[in-house]
């Protein structure tokens, strides 16, 4: 079950307050960016399964040895960070189109799906966003190449329900087409198709995902995501400028990032903002953890702890040369959250405030909640700090630019 534990030592209660009137804004649909709200509302789409949908994944599943997704940003990061913390290692779904390497795509063609059966799953409301665009167009020239008039049957495009280039785009090839709801944007959508479709080809079971998601939105649990908002603006309120999301798993490397873009996004705009960054340990702390315990005091951490399950112990050694014999029998897991406690208390002690967001054993349900959690606590903040948090005007400046300049 998910907890959250604040930074001690902090007067939040004014945060707090400040908290339940955002979460209104939400639930009344008053606040900025009101449009986009379908993930948190419990009667929009967001809360059903589209039809067709783990049919299709498993259709995908039983005719590809590999599915390539395609997307960038809030169109992939999401899936992504699912399918690395609940099947991690899989190799039956890999993605493209989130960069402009010609190397990448060489290597993904050349390498990964060379001589192997493959299908295509592209992510685009627009379908004019420049990097999954033109990956698309070379992946959809060498389906055609290999499968002739069978390779629509290979092509899924999650886009717009109504209208946009790539609804056109799918329309005219025969492409089967799942949407993305209006009123949801990108780096909220893990839980509509375009997160939920790449999760299921995967092996995940996104219906298991999608409850948990769903129940938590209404359930008490929503408390949790209120105090975590409150906490944080109250820490930044204090001139603490920077968030760190410490991660001790490696495979959970991608939920940093989709936490990244989830909230720097939603929040960096009008000249406010917590910087969101990502830190993977221990391998971190023998490189970052230095500037963590003795930089500059501008920043607070966020430590994920979640118990792999993992039943791998450390063996005992008959010269014990190291001196590790102390430890023989126990789990690494064991191991690996004295090292999340030894850390969050010295980084403590060296100025950091610390708060922990436990999760409990690792599985679908756990991770479905977690996502939530993040998305709700995330709209929250944005109102406190008087933002629109579902809006991103500084990603369409660079969009326009590459245009002129292309």
């Amino acid at each position: 079950m998910l907890k959250f534990i604040s930074a001690g030592g902090l007067d939040s209660g004014t945060y707090r307050e400040k908290a339940q009137s955002a979460y209104k804004l939400l639930q009344n649909g008053t606040g900025k960016g009101s449009d986009f709200t379908g993930w948190f509302s419990p009667g929009s789409k967001q809360n059903e399964i589209e039809s067709g949908l783990l049919d299709t994944a498993a259709e995908l599943r039983e005719n590809s040895d590999v599915t390539v997704v395609i997307g960038i940003g809030g169109s992939y990061l999401g899936a992504k960070a699912v399918i690395e913390m609940l099947a991690p290692g899989s190799e039956e779904v890999v993605f493209a189109g989130n960069n402009l390497s010609g190397s990448a795509l060489e290597r993904l063609l050349d390498k990964t799906l060379h001589g192997v059966d493959f299908s295509v799953i592209v992510i685009s409301k627009s379908g004019t966003t420049t990097e999954p665009a033109l990956a698309f167009r070379l992946l959809e020239r060498e389906l055609r190449y290999r499968y002739g008039t069978e390779a629509p049957k290979r092509i899924v495009a999650v886009t717009n329900p109504n209208g946009g280039a790539m609804r056109k785009i799918a329309e005219s090839g025969g492409y089967r087409i799942f949407t993305i709801p209006d009123n949801i944007g990108g780096r909220y959508s893990v839980l509509t198709s375009a997160g939920l479709l790449p999760i299921a080809v995967a092996g995940i079971d996104a219906a298991a995902l999608h409850n948990a998601a769903a129940e938590f939105a209404v359930s008490d649990k929503i408390s949790l995501s209120l105090e975590y908002a409150a906490v944080r603006q109250a820490l930044y309120a204090s001139g603490k400028k920077l968030e760190a999301l410490s991660l001790f798993e490696p495979n959970f490397q991608y939920l940093g990032e989709w936490f990244k873009q989830l909230f720097g996004e939603s929040e960096g705009k009008d000249g406010k903002g917590i910087f969101p960054v990502s830190l993977n340990l221990t391998a971190d702390l023998h490189s970052m953890g230095q500037y963590m315990q003795d930089g500059e005091r501008s920043m607070f951490e966020t430590f994920l702890w979640a118990d792999s399950g993992s039943w791998y112990r450390i063996p005992e050694s008959a010269d014990n040369f190291d001196g590790f014999n102390n430890l023989a029998g126990k789990r690494f897991d064991d191991i690996n959250r004295i090292a999340l406690d030894a850390t969050k208390q010295a980084h403590t002690e060296g100025g950091v405030p610390a708060n922990e967001i436990n999760i409990g054993e690792l599985n679908v349900v756990s991770v479905g909640e977690l996502l939530q959690f993040f998305m709700l606590s995330c709209g929250v903040s944005g109102y406190i700090s008087g933002v629109n948090p579902f809006d991103q005007p500084g990603v369409e400046a660079y969009k326009r630019n590459m245009k002129n300049l292309m």
